[in-house]
């Protein structure tokens, strides 16, 4: 990971898309950190299966932005010269980080007492490995681009040594890491590989191509669930038995079950990664279609029916689909991605047509450092969720302190007034980023 200072974005960014990706980073935060889970007013708790509230909109709203950031920026680079295998060869290098960060976020909150026997260091040692070494390679992109590997600089060899030192480091402690309860799926790790896998389509295929992928998945995955069971006697503690296959594909793939999510199946399991993947490639259709030659109030118009439709399709097709997050149903993929679309045009009306950009800038201040701020904010969260001992062999939970101190009897309330705040910190934390137009990147 590395910092790039710009003294003024490119003329044709849009400063819209940057305010929905704060928009949904906050979101993300929002639910991820609440005061109290179990007195968390509804709408910010996920759907126990079936059914979806606002919350379960929000981390499809990001893998949405993906897929139409993709698009904008393989385009810009496309027209600068820049190779297929060049862009896919970031796209891997950019995956590989994200995967990783998620591991080592996940490391974070898989003992909530420090002890040694959790396997905490010898996980977080090499995935920070791989992280700061991959993170080396950033910088020379645009030389690597026009000069080729051969005239790259050292950061290059810099950072196949951090990454020969994070093999070497999880080999020798593999066993500890087998021994360990750190799950390996995550938030980062399922935008990791629909990122990939949407830079591959992006790269080689049209808009045509990229909407007979879309469909061919949420075609293809509503026959796996409905067609394909589990293995005879598999049984597991999931959620529903449409849950069996995907608990079944996982515990075989990451050999066993405690590397998975505590409520199975895993909600960013391998199997709805499937689905996933489409819900990026609607964004990737609208980044396309933002990038057409159509006028700009066309253009939002476009964005905002064609969500409508796809939200009518999503509810229509919760008839038959039952719409639910956990297992990524197709209802549900067009459920979201319509909520993605009418929210990208109404931000693209409002912030780069109309120019009404106050009301947006603690936004923009998430949304300009969206990795980063989400990584930073779920790592401080699990270090305040931690029992830290103290002398006298008890142990001391910071947010237990904090959330002690909020003298307010509605514990719902309580729990969203904690929520907030954090919020506005990590807005706090990150505006001098945003007013020095520093932006971290991977």
């Amino acid at each position: 990971m590395t910092t790039s200072t710009r003294l003024s974005a490119p003329p044709d960014r849009l400063v819209s898309l940057d305010v929905f990706r704060g928009l949904t980073v906050a979101g993300m935060i929002l639910v991820n950190n609440a005061g109290d889970d179990g007195a968390a007013y509804a709408p910010l708790k996920h759907a126990a299966w079936n059914g979806w509230t606002p919350t379960d909109l929000v981390f499809p709203s990001f893998l949405f932005i993906v897929g139409t950031s993709l698009v904008l920026s393989f385009t810009r680079r496309l027209d600068r010269g820049e190779s297929r295998g060049l862009l896919l060869a970031h796209a891997l290098r950019r995956s590989v980080v994200l995967g990783v960060l998620g591991v080592l976020l996940n490391s974070f909150g898989f003992a909530r007492v420090f002890d040694p026997s959790a396997a905490r260091w010898p996980v977080l040692i090499p995935t920070a490995l791989v992280v700061a070494g991959l993170g080396f390679i950033w910088p020379d992109e645009g030389a690597i681009a026009r000069k080729g590997w051969g005239r790259s600089s050292p950061r290059v060899i810099l950072a196949l040594l951090a990454v020969a030192g994070a093999a070497w480091a999880f080999m020798h402690h593999r066993g500890l890491f087998a021994q360990s309860s750190l799950r390996l799926p995550g938030v980062l790790q399922r935008i990791a590989l629909c990122y990939l896998l949407a830079s591959v389509v992006v790269l080689y295929a049209g808009a045509g191509g990229r909407l007979l992928m879309l469909l061919a998945c949420l075609v293809g995955y509503w026959a796996i669930v409905r067609f394909v069971p589990a293995p005879a006697g598999f049984s597991a503690p999931v959620a529903a038995p449409e849950g069996l296959l995907h608990d079944w594909i996982d515990q075989w793939v990451f050999r066993g079950a405690e590397h998975l999510y505590r409520e199975r199946p895993d909600p960013e399991g391998l199997l709805s990664t499937l689905p996933a993947l489409a819900t990026t490639l609607m964004g990737a259709l609208a980044g396309g279609w933002l990038l057409g030659a159509r006028g700009p109030e066309r253009k939002a118009a476009g964005l905002m029916l064609a969500g409508l439709l796809a939200l009518a399709a999503g509810l229509l097709l919760d008839h038959w689909v039952p719409i639910n997050k956990k297992i990524w149903t197709s209802s549900y993929v067009l459920l979201a991605g319509g909520f993605g679309l009418y929210i990208l045009g109404a931000c693209f009306l409002l912030v780069d047509l109309e120019g009404l950009r106050r009301w947006a800038v603690p936004f923009l201040v998430l949304g300009t450092n969206a990795i980063a701020a989400y990584v930073l904010s779920g790592g401080v969260g699990s270090l305040l969720e931690a029992a830290w001992p103290t002398a006298d062999g008890g142990a001391f939970v910071p947010k237990d302190w904090f959330y002690a101190r909020l003298t307010i009897a509605d514990p719902a309330l309580k729990s969203l007034i904690y929520s907030l705040a954090y919020v506005a910190l990590w807005m706090v934390l990150f505006y001098p980023f945003y007013r020095l137009r520093v932006f971290i990147r991977i």
